[in-house]
């Protein structure tokens, strides 16, 4: 992740997703963050976030979701599709 330019545009969509499931505002929110282990979020928050990517197109494979997956992996799954 660090050697990519970061779509500005997918990275405020995932912050406002990730907003509207688990209330971290925006501007607190970083590509670094797990969503886990740092924004704490829960499992039914984890699966509502999702749910919400899978809406626009973004699946991401279970291997994928654990307590290390960052904002930064989300990001990088939305820049690739939009």
């Amino acid at each position: 992740m660090s050697n990519m330019v970061v779509d500005n545009h997918a990275e405020s969509l995932v912050a406002n997703l990730i907003y509207q499931v688990n209330g971290v505002l925006p501007k607190d929110i970083s590509l670094h963050h797990s969503l886990v282990n740092d924004l704490l979020m829960d499992s039914i928050e984890l699966i509502d976030l999702l749910m919400r990517l899978e809406e626009i197109g973004v699946a991401i494979h279970e291997s994928e979701i654990t307590s290390e997956l960052t904002v930064g992996d989300i990001v990088m799954h939305v820049a690739s599709i939009h």
